[in-house]
């Protein structure tokens, strides 16, 4: 009833009567009666309508044009939850993805890694010497003059970055009194490296457990850290003895340490110059406070931290005196005052000329000659 115009454009269309006087719009295969049908049906003036696919005669294009406020069907949105009826689209997410993944890649790679570099601590004073020579004796870094007859590992010097280590040995030479057998060099200030000095009958020269300066003379450097040098090179205080060959290590190490190591037969002298730093250290050295009556020796090293291969049982070493050699051997005593007496005549240190006395009464006067013999 009130028959309207029904308008079908397209190959097959036709007109189809549409009750109540409205205009339909139809594409392509729109009929009467049992296909499918396209569109809608509306009252009012015609409008461009959505019909589906294959439906219609027209086409979007890639074009906007502003109709106002709430007269269009598309519009900007910001990203949020998806409104109703709204489709998203999937390529948008996968970039903000994509975005988010190589900002953490960039951070991970590019972001400042934290130092693992120690901190220098910085010198407290000038720098001094330390002094090792027979059973061993000591003159440490404040002057004072000590003894450790023990066998085993002991700390010569133990700081936050530096670290020494002597073995000492009792040696058929020396009449079963301990000697400073071999020195150790190691810890931070060297990055991982070592370097240990024995004597020249049975040790040799280690660098990072690989015999080193096998040839005399000769040196090596290990690269960015220290220069080590074996030679004959060095001071004789008492120019009487310089008929006896030297055999000196000289190492140039980080931080103005030098140490140099006399090799003699079955022992070794050592001189360590460096500076006090913040901090502090131990060791048979001393602590290097300035004040020599805190200094002491026995500080021994437990084998987790040996530069060494292997630790050496602590032993206790016989503990002599002069007196006991004047008493027990009086000629033995003035034969050895005698020869200290010219081997030392142009030291003035009455600690020296005592050590020299103790050396020569139990373990020979050849070995109170070699310890004369200051290559420092």
């Amino acid at each position: 009833g009130g028959g309207g115009m029904v308008a079908a454009g397209g190959r097959g269309g036709g007109m189809l009567e549409v009750g109540g006087g409205g205009v339909a719009v139809a594409g392509a295969g729109a009929s009467a009666g049992g296909g499918t049908t396209c569109g809608c049906a509306a009252d009012g003036d015609p409008s461009m309508v959505y019909v589906g696919p294959g439906c219609g005669a027209y086409t979007t294009e890639t074009t906007f044009r502003y109709v106002g406020f709430g007269a269009g069907e598309i519009d900007y949105l910001a990203p949020g939850p998806p409104r109703a009826g709204v489709r998203r689209t999937p390529w948008k997410g996968f970039a903000g993805g994509l975005i988010v993944i190589v900002v953490v890649l960039l951070v991970v790679f590019f972001w400042p890694a934290p130092s693992t570099t120690t901190p220098t601590p910085t010198p407290t004073g000038p720098p001094a010497s330390c002094l090792i020579w027979g059973e061993p004796h000591f003159e440490t870094f404040d002057k004072a003059f000590l003894n450790n007859f023990e066998e085993g590992e002991f700390w010569i010097v133990r700081s936050k970055m530096v670290w020494i280590q002597g073995r000492y040995l009792a040696t058929e030479f020396s009449r079963g009194l301990s000697a400073a057998h071999e020195i150790a060099v190691g810890g931070p200030f060297l990055l991982g490296h070592s370097i240990l000095v024995g004597p020249m009958d049975n040790g040799q020269i280690l660098i990072d457990g690989q015999p080193a300066l096998t040839a005399f003379p000769s040196t090596v450097r290990v690269a960015g850290v220290a220069t080590v040098s074996f030679n004959g090179h060095g001071q004789i205080v008492d120019t009487t003895q310089s008929h006896l060959k030297k055999h000196i290590v000289h190492m140039d190490l980080p931080l103005g340490v030098h140490i140099q190591v006399m090799r003699w037969a079955s022992h070794v002298n050592v001189r360590i110059t460096m500076a006090p730093r913040a901090g502090g250290q131990t060791g048979d050295c001393g602590n290097f406070n300035g004040d020599p009556n805190d200094d002491h020796t026995g500080h021994a090293v437990f084998s987790s931290e040996c530069i060494f291969h292997h630790t050496t049982p602590v032993k206790p070493g016989p503990h002599h005196t002069l007196e006991e050699c004047m008493k027990q051997d009086p000629t033995r005593y003035y034969m050895a005052l005698g020869v200290c007496n010219t081997q030392e005549s142009e030291l003035a240190d009455n600690y020296i000329k005592k050590d020299c006395v103790f050396d020569a009464c139990f373990a020979g006067t050849q070995y109170a000659e070699q310890d004369s013999m200051e290559s420092f």
